[in-house]
């Protein structure tokens, strides 16, 4: 009786201590998703920062160059572009806030959206910064509509992080392209850069957390290593990856591959939407 006492104690003393380590394992996850969330929402605020100071720098060339000769419409673009950068940098400050007020699923914010206005206005969030690094920046798409269910936010912090780095890491006066494709099950957004490029090497670590690539483009510029690497999450967050290929001294292109979450037909409040085509590629 006594031997069953004892058997019995121990039992609930490895149950106890099982629990216990197994609660600490949690809240030690818990805790590195909110450190690696932290440090994502950290480089993309820089990246939106980065891109007001770029379209100041060249608001303020443009004022000196031509004194009072500048349009209305002019200046109007340039403050269009700062309060876009603005708007989603305190989208990502909210988002973040309430992520740590409690646990936030990976359907908050998903919604029903059309990709082909979210790919225009993350180029447009960038345009400042193509421009002051003298690049060209353009988008081609088959589609005048594109639903899929996704983050919004998601889907711009993504998109913006991959044109910038694909302007950072152009050969100066080059292009860079952002085209949107896919079929009936997926959606594909590439970015293609004309660059160095990368070797086999540097592909295979692209994607890792704290990884920088060999060239630095400037030397001046502090890189927290985490941007393709916080891409990759947000995007296995909504169910997509991101795929890079790159040869080397011809450029890079990275591909957002997202799902459509069912058949081509959408319904948003039992109104059907379909995926539109345009007869040919468009670029601005």
């Amino acid at each position: 009786m006594v031997q069953a006492g004892t058997i019995v104690l121990y039992f609930l003393y490895i149950s106890v201590m099982v629990y216990i380590i197994y609660n600490n394992y949690r809240k030690a996850q818990k805790l590195k998703s909110m450190s690696d969330g932290f440090l994502m929402a950290i480089h993309d605020i820089k990246n939106f920062s980065t891109n007001i100071d770029a379209t100041g720098q060249v608001l303020k060339a443009t004022v000196k160059a031509k004194h009072d000769s500048i349009k209305p419409g002019n200046i109007s673009k340039h403050i269009e572009v700062i309060t876009s950068n603005c708007r989603e940098m305190n989208k990502l400050i909210e988002s973040f806030t309430k992520a740590i007020k409690q646990d936030e699923s990976d359907e908050y914010g998903v919604d029903y959206e059309n990709i082909i206005p979210l790919v225009h206005e993350a180029v447009k969030i960038c345009e400042f910064y193509a421009k002051k690094n003298n690049i060209l920046l353009e988008v081609e798409t088959q589609w005048t509509e594109k639903w899929a269910k996704l983050d919004k936010g998601k889907f711009i912090r993504i998109l913006s992080n991959l044109i910038m780095n694909g302007v950072k890491y152009s050969n100066e006066y080059g292009r860079v392209i952002v085209s949107v494709g896919g079929d009936d099950e997926w959606v594909m957004v590439s970015v293609k850069n004309s660059g160095k490029g990368m070797n086999d090497e540097e592909l295979e670590k692209v994607f890792k957390k704290h990884y920088r690539g060999k060239d630095t483009v400037d030397a001046a510029d502090i890189s927290f290593g985490i941007g393709l690497y916080g891409s990759q999450q947000l995007a296995r967050s909504m169910g997509g990856k991101i795929v890079a290929e790159s040869i080397k001294d011809q450029g890079s292109i990275f591909t957002l591959i997202l799902p459509l979450k069912g058949s081509l037909v959408r319904r948003i409040c039992n109104i059907p939407i379909s995926n539109k085509r345009v007869d040919k590629e468009t670029s601005v």
